[in-house]
């Protein structure tokens, strides 16, 4: 019930804001590169399939970097690559920036990925050893406030450097290593958030030591209750994923090369979609631990669905497809990346939580990455058909969702949102 969710501590708080930032540095590359696609088009006269070969290659390289990261973190220490990780996102980051060339774009892109891709599973298992089970709704949607941010402040700096072409992509890449790099900063040398980094919430140290030596990768798939989790879980973050990463990534081509608007145009969009998303989310962290999650789930997989079926049906006018836009942005806070996430918590043991974590989230990112590289092509082909692939995704997706809510009470884990 509302009234028994577990308050965050101030020390709770600091720790969401430092390790969030992983979300927020996910969401500014991808859409970043995004405003930054129509840009290189021009500029390094780029065809159709390199410009999806960049998209993919950040994709692939986030899906080899969670594979990578989650199993170092659980292996090594999650504070360990905790502190390791961001600092190489500071770096590809800063190439992509002054990048001129299409070869030197493709190796930053491959190191601001891959150092991206480790951060986020090692992060959210950095936040939910530190907290109460009653708190895991809070404290990993309020990552995603996060995420929306770094939305929403990649689209504004793209809106407002619109013009600036080159110059807009070496202020957005700039500044997105510039945050990485203060993170980085206080990740290594905050004596307050080592502080914070010593306690968990795990009473017994050495069951979970023993844990970390004999629970590998292949002992936990070979467990049913790991291995339908990790299947149902990768299932639904795929095929959310799929239409999420589309419109991140693409919707300002899709405007721009396909509708014949504005950069500036389809910037705007964007960003008028993405404050209304940072507004639901932050209503949304009000009732992540309460009986009202799943209900609000729901009407997030019913909107997603209907605006796509909208889009697909009058995919040929700008009007229906900005509209069916910002519906759908904001049904993804409702349904989507914030519960994949509270999920992934709930269902694994701590121990082996970022090795799980990763695994899924790899192989979701590496079959979006290998969607993302014919996306412009299809674009190009034929709008409505991507548009009614989309609209299937959202079929499965929410189906998807809702056996897993089934599934937590089958296993009796202790979850907020299934509170009557």
């Amino acid at each position: 019930m509302v009234t028994s969710a577990k308050k965050l501590t101030r020390d709770n708080v600091l720790l969401i804001i430092v390790a969030g930032i992983a979300s927020y540095l996910d969401a500014a590359l991808l859409v970043s590169l995004g405003v930054a696609l129509p840009i290189w088009l021009k500029t390094m006269q780029l065809n159709s399939w390199e410009i999806g070969f960049i998209s993919t290659l950040l994709t692939l390289s986030v899906a080899a970097g969670s594979f990578i990261g989650g199993w170092l973190s659980d292996k090594f220490g999650r504070i360990t690559v905790f502190n390791f990780d961001i600092f190489f996102v500071a770096v590809g980051a800063l190439i992509i920036a002054t990048a001129t060339r299409f070869a030197v774009l493709l190796i930053g892109v491959t190191i601001a990925g891959l150092a991206s891709g480790a951060d986020l599973p090692t992060s959210l298992a950095v936040i939910s050893e530190r907290m109460s089970k009653k708190a895991y709704g809070r404290a990993i949607s309020s990552t995603q406030i996060f995420w929306t941010m770094g939305i929403l402040l990649s689209q504004f700096i793209g809106f407002i450097t619109a013009s600036a072409k080159q110059g807009s992509v070496l202020i957005l890449f700039s500044w997105i290593a510039l945050v990485a790099f203060i993170d980085w900063c206080v990740r290594v040398f905050s004596h307050k958030i080592k502080n914070i980094e010593a306690v968990t919430v795990d009473p017994n140290p050495t069951t979970k030591k023993t844990l970390l030596k004999k629970q590998s990768l292949k002992s936990m798939l070979g467990q049913r209750t790991t291995l339908l989790p990790l299947f149902l879980l990768t299932v639904f973050y795929l095929f959310w994923n799929l239409p999420a990463n589309t419109w991140g990534s693409f919707v300002n081509y899709f405007l721009v090369t396909i509708d014949n608007q504005s950069q500036s145009f389809s910037t705007a969009i964007a960003i008028a979609a993405n404050l209304f998303c940072l507004l639901l989310n932050v209503l949304y962290v009000k009732v992540a631990d309460t009986k009202y999650r799943y209900k609000v789930m729901y009407v997030g997989i019913a909107v997603a669905f209907i605006s796509f079926v909208v889009a697909g049906t009058f995919s040929a006018y700008w009007q229906a497809f900005t509209v069916a836009y910002i519906c759908y942005s904001g049904s993804t806070v409702l349904c989507g990346e914030a519960l994949y996430k509270i999920w992934n918590q709930s269902f694994y043991p701590i121990s082996v939580r970022a090795t799980m974590t990763g695994f899924s989230y790899g192989i979701v990112r590496a079959f979006t990455a290998l969607f993302s590289l014919i996306t412009p092509t299809l674009m190009g082909y034929s709008p409505k058909l991507l548009l009614w692939l989309l609209v299937g995704c959202t079929l499965i997706f929410g189906i998807t969702a809702i056996v897993i809510v089934h599934l937590l009470k089958r296993f009796n884990i202790q979850d907020a949102g299934s509170i009557n």
